[in-house]
């Protein structure tokens, strides 16, 4: 499945609510609520020795997914585009590989004209 057949999938099946800003809020605070049911399984696995269960963190990606792509439905964002921004960003970060040097000593000013080349 390709990104574009998704967003379909996606605006198909997400609710949509009275108003742009609680279908905004929705989908902020959906991402949120699967994030945290996402560290809740790492949580159960370091608190009471719970094996990792690998698929239910695969269906809480998904679910992240789900909500970030309503979130760029509603703005009208490619995600695709995302995609290609963020890369660019970090070949920018890291031209050869990451290294704590980089991370730590970013080249703001630099990402900042990527990103504003590509159309951020």
């Amino acid at each position: 499945m390709d990104t574009k057949e998704y967003s379909k999938g996606v605006a198909r099946t997400m609710k949509i609510l009275k108003t742009s800003e609680l279908n905004q809020e929705h989908m902020l605070l959906g991402i949120i609520s699967e994030v945290g049911e996402l560290a809740d399984v790492f949580k159960k696995h370091i608190a009471y020795n719970e094996s990792l269960d690998w698929i239910n963190i695969q269906e809480e990606l998904g679910d992240i997914l789900f909500y970030v792509f309503g979130f760029c439905i509603l703005h009208g964002f490619d995600f695709e585009k995302i995609l290609e921004q963020n890369f660019s960003k970090l070949q920018v970060r890291y031209p050869e590989k990451y290294t704590d040097e980089k991370a730590t000593n970013r080249n703001l000013e630099k990402e900042k004209q990527i990103l504003t080349e590509l159309g951020y």
